[in-house]
């Protein structure tokens, strides 16, 4: 067994995450920025042109419904989920498939051009990167709390309960979509925001602080063309923006409720 010379690749750290549109949430208070004033929705024309911005709770609620409703997600114990994943100038290009088992267990897989198999996998109490070579890398300390937040299933149940205690802060333009600006904090320190188009009430975009061994930073998710899979919507192309590099992927398949056996997400032996 031989330990792997990195921490957790972009190729593996962009699937987790993806499955539903959503961000890590926790049990968190409120503590938006006193200092930051809030921003006003677009300046119109008119007086009349006003727009009158709905609360937190309102558009979270809205969001739901737009994807299918609660109750609906409620239902789902697992998913699996394959596609591509191209770097921005389109020199990499790799193959994905992501699976995931409540409440919460993940695994994701990227395969890379020279044939390299590269893991990432969380049984909900630990999570490690492996590769098809015999090398292995423990994930620990503030980037396993944020993975084993990422790892518990109930996306949108979760995502609803922290973001609606959050704030709009106004409307904004994000690529051709325009969009309310929802932000909340994942704790006492970090600011996540959620961007939700006016007219469809589908997230088209996120930004959310994750803890590395380098420290935290912002990633950024642009999500488009949802799609219906079993009644739930699943944005089936996203763009990931973090530390100056953008990937792109592009989900093929996704499927709820496939039967996922607990062995999928064990250590190697190698690694006990």
């Amino acid at each position: 067994m031989r330990k792997l010379p990195f921490a957790a690749p972009l190729w593996v750290a962009l699937c987790v995450g993806l499955a539903a549109p959503g961000l890590q949430a926790q049990q968190v208070e409120t503590r938006l920025n006193p200092s930051e004033e809030p921003v006003t929705a677009s300046t119109p024309s008119h007086p009349a042109d006003v727009v009158a911005l709905p609360t937190a709770k309102e558009l979270m609620a809205q969001s739901d419904e737009a994807v299918g409703g609660l109750a609906a997600w409620s239902k789902t114990t697992s998913r699996k989920m394959k596609g591509v994943s191209q770097s921005e100038d389109a020199s990499v290009f790799v193959a994905i498939e992501i699976l995931e088992k409540a409440p919460n267990k993940s695994l994701s897989k990227v395969t890379l051009p020279n044939g390299l198999v590269l893991r990432e996998v969380c049984d909900g109490r630990s999570a490690w990167i492996e590769n098809s070579m015999g090398g292995y890398q423990e994930i620990t300390g503030a980037m396993l709390e944020s993975r084993l937040r990422q790892a518990e299933f109930q996306d949108r149940a979760r995502l609803e309960k922290v973001a609606s205690a959050g704030k709009i802060t106004g409307i904004e333009k994000v690529g051709t979509h325009t969009a309310y600006v929802l932000a909340f904090s994942t704790d006492k320190t970090k600011i996540s925001k959620i961007y939700v188009d006016v007219d469809s009430k589908l997230i088209v975009h996120t930004e959310d602080v994750i803890d590395t061994p380098q420290g935290p930073y912002t990633v950024k998710l642009d999500l488009d063309d949802y799609r219906e899979v079993d009644g739930l919507k699943f944005p089936f192309r996203i763009k990931r923006s973090e530390k100056g590099a953008i990937v792109n992927i592009r989900l093929t398949q996704v499927i709820v409720n496939p039967p996922l056996d607990d062995t999928l997400f064990l250590k190697p032996d190698f690694a006990k």
